[in-house]
């Protein structure tokens, strides 16, 4: 399908959910139409970093797999922005594409036929998936459904070996028909100033794209804990928190809950939006030979 982005790691914390979030609200605020798809159990996309308020913890999305019905998203999330929510229905979710041929269900042309139908009523201009680690069933099902694929890695090596066994995914479903092109690897949560060790692991992503002819994305995403621990504590991206005040209960100046702890996010809201300028310049760029060729 196009113009549809699917964010997959094999390990958890490599900042799926954040950048899905991050690109999803800058390409919104910027007078587009985006759908998010959280297709995991955690559900850390749908309540940690966009703050979906009456989510259905994954209802909508795990009925549409087993039984086809139409998909559910939570609308205006932000302008133009909605979402399909995950959460702990998902839970079952492998179980039912894993016993797909047994059952007689068609996950996906379940879930292909209900997503096609909502980008055409919804008209929206982009579709992000978040997918959960681990759950291999799920996620070969969406590398089936998606035009695009983008993998975040940290630098440490449980999270390159994720990457790793996320790219035999993609090959296999490559040669099982699937249309979805490899468009990068980012690096995430990485200090900007350790710049030799960030090319040592620029390199070994080089290495795992060796063959495809595709380049890792230039731009990366810093470390910044305070940050990050304000965005999910307010539910909002980088580039929301710049300027942002939380409000206060009255009488409780010390209350923690609506403690501020980062300064200034303005570094990372500027990877995020310089990250999603080049995932936009990329997914143009491939979309276009898609329809040369």
């Amino acid at each position: 399908m196009r113009r549809t982005i699917l964010l997959a790691n094999q390990k958890g914390g490599v900042g799926k959910s954040s950048i899905a979030a991050a690109i999803a609200v800058a390409v919104a605020r910027r007078g587009k139409r985006v759908l998010v798809v959280d297709a995991d159990q955690q559900g850390n996309c749908t309540i940690r970093d966009l703050g979906v308020r009456d989510s259905d913890e994954g209802r909508s999305l795990a009925m549409t797999l087993q039984y086809g019905t139409p998909l559910e998203p939570i609308r205006k999330v932000r302008d133009g922005l909605d979402v399909v929510c995950g959460g702990k229905h998902m839970a079952m979710a492998g179980t039912v594409v894993s016993s797909a041929e047994q059952t007689g269900i068609n996950p996906l042309q379940n879930l292909h036929g209900a997503l096609e139908n909502l980008v055409t009523t919804e008209g929206y201009d982009l579709v992000l998936i978040d997918s959960g680690p681990g759950d291999r069933a799920v996620l070969d099902l969406l590398l089936q459904i998606v035009s695009w694929l983008i993998v975040p890695t940290k630098e440490d090596d449980g999270s390159m070996d994720g990457a790793e066994l996320l790219a035999h995914r993609y090959l296999w479903a490559r040669k099982n028909g699937a249309l979805v092109e490899l468009m990068g690897m980012v690096l995430f949560d990485c200090n900007p100033r350790a710049v030799r060790r960030n090319e040592g692991t620029l390199g070994k992503i080089m290495e795992l794209l060796d063959g495809t002819g595709i380049e890792p994305f230039r731009n990366f995403i810093r470390h910044d804990k305070a940050a990050a621990i304000d965005a999910r504590a307010f539910h909002l991206t980088a580039e929301e928190l710049i300027g942002f005040s939380p409000a206060r209960p009255e009488g409780r100046s010390d209350d923690e809950t609506s403690k501020r702890w980062s300064r200034d996010t303005e570094p990372l809201a500027t990877d995020y939006q310089k990250l999603t300028k080049e995932v936009l310049v990329r997914l143009a760029a491939g979309e276009r030979a898609k329809e040369t060729a």
